[in-house]
Protein backbone atom coordinates (compact mmCIF):
# COMPACT_ATOMS: atom_id res chain seq x y z
CA UNK A 1 0.00 0.00 0.00
CA UNK A 2 1.42 3.53 -1.18
CA UNK A 3 -1.13 5.88 0.42
CA UNK A 4 0.68 7.71 3.07
CA UNK A 5 -2.11 10.28 3.62
CA UNK A 6 -2.39 13.73 4.86
CA UNK A 7 -0.15 14.89 7.59
CA UNK A 8 -2.43 16.14 10.47
CA UNK A 9 0.87 16.24 13.71
CA UNK A 10 4.33 15.37 13.90
CA UNK A 11 6.34 15.31 16.90
CA UNK A 12 9.53 14.10 18.38
CA UNK A 13 9.49 11.73 21.03
CA UNK A 14 13.48 11.03 22.16
CA UNK A 15 14.76 10.18 19.25
CA UNK A 16 11.80 9.44 17.67
CA UNK A 17 9.04 10.82 14.94
CA UNK A 18 5.56 10.37 15.76
CA UNK A 19 3.19 11.56 12.77
CA UNK A 20 -0.52 11.14 12.65
CA UNK A 21 -2.39 10.86 8.99
CA UNK A 22 -5.68 10.85 7.43
CA UNK A 23 -6.32 8.59 4.75
CA UNK A 24 -8.76 9.42 1.21
CA UNK A 25 -11.16 6.67 3.06
CA UNK A 26 -11.39 9.06 6.30
CA UNK A 27 -8.35 5.90 8.30
CA UNK A 28 -6.01 7.52 10.55
CA UNK A 29 -2.97 6.11 10.84
CA UNK A 30 -0.33 6.16 13.43
CA UNK A 31 3.47 6.74 12.14
CA UNK A 32 6.82 5.66 14.29
CA UNK A 33 10.14 6.42 12.02
CA UNK A 34 8.40 6.56 8.78
CA UNK A 35 6.66 3.01 9.52
CA UNK A 36 3.23 2.81 9.69
CA UNK A 37 2.50 1.16 12.96
CA UNK A 38 -1.37 0.94 12.71
CA UNK A 39 -4.39 1.92 11.39
CA UNK A 40 -7.89 2.27 11.84
CA UNK A 41 -11.25 4.14 11.91
CA UNK A 42 -12.06 4.17 7.68
CA UNK A 43 -15.44 5.74 6.86
CA UNK A 44 -14.46 8.11 9.76
CA UNK A 45 -16.08 7.70 13.21
CA UNK A 46 -14.37 6.68 16.32
CA UNK A 47 -11.04 5.67 16.19
CA UNK A 48 -8.35 4.42 18.85
CA UNK A 49 -4.62 4.37 17.69
CA UNK A 50 -1.62 3.44 19.65
CA UNK A 51 2.05 1.90 19.80
CA UNK A 52 4.45 1.73 22.27
CA UNK A 53 7.85 4.01 22.07
CA UNK A 54 10.99 2.26 23.52
CA UNK A 55 13.61 4.98 24.26
CA UNK A 56 17.65 4.65 25.33
CA UNK A 57 17.48 2.68 28.68
CA UNK A 58 14.21 0.61 28.57
CA UNK A 59 12.22 3.79 28.91
CA UNK A 60 8.81 2.99 27.48
CA UNK A 61 5.93 5.39 26.07
CA UNK A 62 2.41 4.77 25.33
CA UNK A 63 1.34 6.99 22.49
CA UNK A 64 -2.29 7.11 21.85
CA UNK A 65 -4.62 9.04 19.69
CA UNK A 66 -8.35 8.75 19.64
CA UNK A 67 -11.07 10.10 17.55
CA UNK A 68 -14.94 10.44 19.00
CA UNK A 69 -17.57 10.19 16.78
CA UNK A 70 -18.61 13.46 16.27
CA UNK A 71 -17.95 14.81 12.63
CA UNK A 72 -15.63 17.37 12.45
CA UNK A 73 -14.19 16.55 16.40
CA UNK A 74 -10.64 17.32 16.41
CA UNK A 75 -7.80 14.04 17.65
CA UNK A 76 -6.50 13.78 21.43
CA UNK A 77 -2.95 12.86 21.25
CA UNK A 78 -1.21 11.73 24.43
CA UNK A 79 2.05 10.10 25.68
CA UNK A 80 1.59 8.07 28.47
CA UNK A 81 -1.58 9.75 29.38
CA UNK A 82 -0.67 13.28 29.30
CA UNK A 83 -2.32 15.13 26.31
CA UNK A 84 0.34 16.77 23.91
CA UNK A 85 -2.41 17.82 21.25
CA UNK A 86 -6.38 18.29 21.65
CA UNK A 87 -6.86 20.28 18.79
CA UNK A 88 -5.80 19.04 15.82
CA UNK A 89 -8.11 18.52 13.16
CA UNK A 90 -9.11 15.45 12.65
Amino acid sequence: MNDRGQLLTRFRLGVHTIEVRRHDDDALSLWLDGCERKRRGAGGGAAWLWTNVELPFEDHHLVEVRRGDDAGAPLDVRVNGEQIASDVPA
